[in-house]
């Protein structure tokens, strides 16, 4: 197998946290205050702070993933107090009730399978394989409640429109709040692309013949690295970015971020974006080597080799990433409320 990555890197995931929010807290937290910046002034933007009681998209961007510290186990009780600083301020006991009944409305209303999450952890995702170039619904790891249907139903809530099963977004501010992390989660690449491998470490494709549900590697999860899987190391935003040190950088880059031609409607933004995330997949997965399976409790897992300069591969990717998220989040909620 290629030799792994270059020292620098191993020291730089050494103090990475373990497997936790997309993007981590700081990642979503750059994109809401990307979209603050490109809103300032706007109707949207003032749309924003009326429906947030004039806090900010940065404030909210994480509560997405604060709603997971409610567990269903326990009669929908918070069991995250004072585990994530990020989410302090939701653990209120008005923000607590507020979680528990997002997670109550939205836990099993999708109907999922044995060995699947919660509904509402499945909003953040698809796993879509490399295969395909583009996203489609009725592809293995898609579903009607998927992210980009998330994203899709969230909008419609905040356009005064009816919302399709299985969403219960309660109202506006629910909507915003989600559609704010959704589309930060959408451009993470492992949030939409996947790989699925055969016992041997080949990669299938899952929409060519039968479907065994074992191989999927689920947005690399199952792919363990010296350093911890895959998709944690993916979730983890680059060091210079920590603490929004980048963020006027970032909010200038922004800036020139194009919007989809007019002909593409708001509704097709998510699947656009989802290709992106696809393309970007494929690039983060090439060169990449798998081992063969190891069975677990949760159902197999394989060891990737990462390629040399993997680091700069990140770095490039993750950068785009953020900036394309907090343009195209501003964007979106301009067409819901234009000017």
């Amino acid at each position: 197998m290629k030799k792994s990555i270059l020292v620098s890197f191993i020291m730089s995931l050494c103090c990475a946290p373990a497997l936790s929010f997309a993007w981590s807290a700081e990642g979503h937290q750059i994109i809401g205050a990307i979209a603050d910046t490109l809103l300032t002034g706007s109707k949207a933007g003032k749309k924003v702070h009326q429906l947030l009681d004039q806090n900010s998209l940065e404030k909210v961007s994480v509560w997405g993933d604060c709603v997971k510290g409610i567990s269903p186990e326990k009669d929908f009780g918070y069991t995250s107090t004072g585990k994530y600083p990020e989410c302090a301020p939701f653990e209120t006991a008005s923000g607590i009730a507020a979680m528990s009944d997002f997670v109550r409305r939205n836990h099993n209303n999708c109907n999922p399978a044995f060995d699947e999450e919660s509904c509402h952890k499945q909003y953040h995702y698809a796993d879509v394989a490399l295969q395909h170039d583009h996203y489609k619904t009725g592809y293995v790891g898609t579903s009607n409640h998927d992210i980009v249907h998330a994203i899709r139903s969230a909008v419609l809530v905040l356009q005064g429109k009816p919302q399709p099963e299985p969403f219960q977004f309660k109202d506006e501010y629910e909507a915003l709040v989600l559609l704010t992390h959704y589309v930060g989660d959408l451009h993470q690449p492992l949030h939409v692309g996947s790989v699925f491998l055969n016992a041997d470490g080949k990669m299938i494709n899952p929409d060519n013949g039968q479907y065994e549900r074992g191989s999927n590697t689920v947005g690399g999860n199952a792919l363990q690295s010296p350093y911890g899987n895959l998709h944690a190391l993916w979730d983890d935003i680059p060091q210079p970015f920590k603490r929004g040190r980048m963020n006027e950088a970032l909010c200038s880059k922004a800036k020139s971020i194009a919007k989809p031609a007019i002909s593409v409607t708001p509704d097709e933004w998510p699947v656009l974006w989802a290709d992106d995330a696809i393309h970007n997949a494929k690039i983060l997965f090439a060169g990449t080597q798998f081992s063969k399976s190891t069975p677990n409790q949760r159902g197999n897992s394989w060891s990737i080799a990462l390629p040399l300069e993997y680091e700069k591969t990140m770095l490039a990717v993750k950068e785009e990433a953020l900036i394309k998220a907090g343009a195209h989040l501003a964007q979106l909620l301009q067409a819901i409320w234009p000017e």
